[in-house]
């Protein structure tokens, strides 16, 4: 097959040979200057044209790939070249030198072949790339194996220097991490005081099991920020980045790094730098023993979505089965158009309603208000207080020993394992590395993972004994503190009722009362069906966070939160009025609270019916305004595909008295006549042909709307009975 582009192309002459220029450089050191390698290049290779001008040599584009490797031709320069050429726009391909185009014996030999398909040559204007000999060939082949050879060993030799610099502890450069500076003179990491700070605290917090989520948040709530840096673009040019919020991912990156601990990495092997660390490498063990897992718990993942302010989901249990208290709704709506809403046992829901499950499904406005009226009422009875304390200092003291031994355990296994792991140390070092190979490598990382588990167990039981050592619990601060959360649930909002509850509340089971002669004869799960008594059981996390409910800081949240046994509250409560709004609590003391009337959940507003037209306006205003950039970013705010955005604003080109009338439609068959489909369609006709379109569109409405009515289908609101249609206004 002969080559394309034979023909001679049209240009200064009859025999015209247009001409690209490409230039290439390796690193962003030789571009920005004020006369690049780029720059030069091209210099060089215009003179060469310039000799040339006689022979129909002119220059069409001049291509630059400006801090790109030769070991690819995965460049944007030579993606363009590549297009031009097959266009046919290029007949010479002017370089400074081979080594300029490309480094890879690999690749050479394909792009040799696509330039020789598409009548194009490769033309250096320091070289004599001529391949229409056999020795020609040969040289380029040469030329193109040293090149290779050079930008391999260039890389070795670096990658070598780079090895021994980490050896002697030196910094190899890149991002200055966050909490140092970078000293010029002495090239050399250097501690930034304030920064060194904040990272101290990310350890800590971090080593003490506090959530990453919540210290970003900490840290972002009191105004502090990643650190600002200038990052250079491969033209040349500057772009300020950092400066952010903190993110629980970007912590964990920071959290890994070894280099607070006074080490530097290179090619996954540590060395001891001489840099001074910000942390010790005990506290950088605890922080990342914590951190290592970063799947997320599912019961946080459970509690996020809830479109009706569930107050307890994710904190109600079947005491039977085990298992969560699923918020639902039944389908059904009240007569005020709200839904009813229950929390029904799992192992009903995955398991279909034949699941013996004595509890079921309850009445979400009955258990909740069943659960503040406990909270509330239990201020009142001193002697019910005073019980709470006592189980609790009992069932204390019982932990307080467990913890002690469990503390003791864990340090004794630690210190075993850091003896394991200096064994291997001391094999390594006499050469055991050698014969043992991959069983001692095996080895060491298991006993560094064991040693990550041990670490977040010790300190876990560290926390509880050292809360379990607290003072003693306060029969008056105890009933000051539910008082207060009785006081307050009652006038806050379902948001921020929930948010109360769940700084308060550990766990609420729920279980079918069984008297303890039944209980005896072992009939628990044949219960009455009638009989709807439950015992409520509620767990309370820590008193502490109860006494200091309203001194509670937001600095405070970070901490985690630890259960201690003991402080709880039961109660039974009959249920079997739930459904004429009545509830009464039996034990531990009697009273009956009123439901109110029956309402299972905040109204659903029904959204109004608009024309598409209504958005298309709206969204062009954004863009009109620069609220947002251009459509991809409206996209990506109003939550929909680039392509539904180009479809909507399609609209904006119809004439304005048929954007008023679109605009006055409110009925469901008027928007899906006009739809946006059909009117994006209209859109694209001349105004002088939109208005004679719309008018039959609008009479084929109207015929439909009079059939739909006669036949029954459609009702004529009484407003609209007798009149026509609204008609389109317009000059003829």
């Amino acid at each position: 097959m002969p080559p394309k582009n034979t023909a001679p192309l049209t240009g200064s002459g009859p025999f015209a040979q247009p001409v690209v220029i490409y230039t290439r450089v390796s690193t962003d050191n030789q571009v920005g200057g004020r006369f690049d390698s780029c720059e030069s290049q091209a210099a060089v290779c215009r003179e060469h044209i310039e000799r040339h001008a006689g022979e129909g040599w002119h220059e069409i584009a001049c291509l630059t790939d400006a801090a790109y490797s030769g070991g690819t031709m995965d460049r944007p320069g030579i993606r363009t070249l590549k297009r031009m050429i097959e266009a046919g726009e290029v007949r010479i391909v002017l370089i400074y030198k081979l080594e300029r185009v490309l480094r890879s014996t690999d690749e050479w030999v394909p792009f040799r072949a696509f330039l020789k398909k598409h009548g194009c040559r490769l033309e250096s204007a320091t070289e004599d790339l001529s391949e229409s000999t056999p020795s020609g060939r040969l040289k380029n082949n040469l030329l193109m194996s040293f090149s290779q050879y050079e930008r391999e060993n260039t890389a070795e030799k670096t990658s070598e220097k780079m090895r021994q610099q980490a050896k002697r502890g030196l910094w190899n450069g890149g991002m200055v991490p966050y909490g140092y500076t970078y000293d010029k003179n002495t090239q050399s990491l250097r501690i930034h005081p304030e920064d060194a700070a904040v990272v101290r605290r990310i350890f800590d917090q971090a080593g003490r099991l506090v959530s990453l989520t919540d210290l970003a948040n900490a840290l972002n709530a009191e105004g502090l920020r990643t650190k600002e840096r200038v990052w250079v673009r491969r033209d040349g040019g500057q772009k300020p980045v950092g400066g952010c919020k903190f993110r629980s991912d970007g912590l964990r990156l920071l959290i890994r790094n070894p280099i607070y601990r006074g080490a530097v990495k290179f090619a996954g092997h540590q060395y001891a730098g001489k840099h001074e660390a910000i942390v010790s490498a005990e506290i950088w063990d605890k922080a990342n023993a914590a951190t290592v897992h970063t799947e997320p718990k599912p019961i946080y993942a459970f509690r996020e979505r809830d479109t009706h302010h569930h107050l307890l989901k994710g904190l109600a249990w079947c005491g039977s089965c085990g298992r969560a208290l699923v918020p639902n709704d039944s389908g059904k709506k009240s007569l005020t158009g709200v839904k009813y809403r229950y929390y029904t046992c799992s192992l009903v829901m995955r398991e279909t309603a034949a699941a013996p499950c004595p509890v079921g499904r309850l009445s979400a406005d009955a258990l909740e208000k069943t659960i503040i009226a406990l909270v509330g009422e239990a201020s009142k009875h001193p002697a019910l207080v005073r019980e709470m304390v006592q189980a609790s200092q009992t069932m204390r003291r019982g932990d307080r020993d467990k913890l002690k031994n469990e503390v003791e355990q864990t340090r004794q296994a630690l210190a075993a394992v850091d003896r394991k792991l200096a064994n291997c140390a001391e094999a390594v070092a006499k050469g055991g590395a050698e014969v043992l190979g991959e069983a001692l490598v095996r080895r060491a990382t298991e006993l560094r993972n064991e040693r990550q588990k041990l670490l977040i167990d010790h300190e876990r039981c560290r926390q509880e004994l050292a809360l379990c050592d607290a003072t003693a619990l306060e029969e008056r601060g105890i009933q000051a503190g539910l008082a207060k959360l009785g006081e307050a649930l009652p006038n806050l909002s379902p948001m921020e009722r929930k948010e109360l509850l769940r700084l308060f509340l550990e766990r609420v089971e729920v279980r079918r009362h069984v008297s303890s002669s039944r209980r005896n004869a072992g009939a628990e799960r044949e219960f009455a069906p009638e009989a709807k008594v439950f015992e409520v059981r509620i767990r309370f996390h820590l008193p502490e966070l109860v006494r200091g409910m309203q001194e509670r800081s937001q600095a405070d949240r970070a901490a985690p939160r630890i259960s201690i046994r003991g402080l709880s509250l039961e109660g039974r409560v009959d249920f079997s009025q739930a459904q004429r709004g009545e509830v009464t609590i039996v034990t531990p003391f009697r009273q009956t609270f009123r439901l109110d009337a029956r309402v299972r959940t905040v109204p659903v507003p029904r959204p109004a019916i608009v024309h598409p037209i209504v958005k298309a306006l709206h969204w062009q205003r954004l863009l009109d305004e620069k609220t947002v950039p251009h459509r991809f970013a409206l996209a990506k705010r109003v939550g929909c595909t680039p392509g539904a955005v180009t479809k909507v604003l399609r609209m904006i080109k119809l004439v304005p008295e048929i954007q008023r009338y679109l605009a006055a439609l409110r009925t469901r068959p008027e928007v899906w006549h006009f739809s946006a489909k059909r009117m994006g369609t209209l859109a694209v006709l001349p105004p002088e042909l939109q208005r004679p379109a719309f008018d039959r569109i609008c009479r084929n409405y109207e015929r439909i709307r009079q059939t739909l009515v006669g036949s029954g289908q459609l009702a004529i609101p009484e407003q609209a009975a007798g009149g026509k249609s609204p008609k389109l206004r317009h000059r003829s």
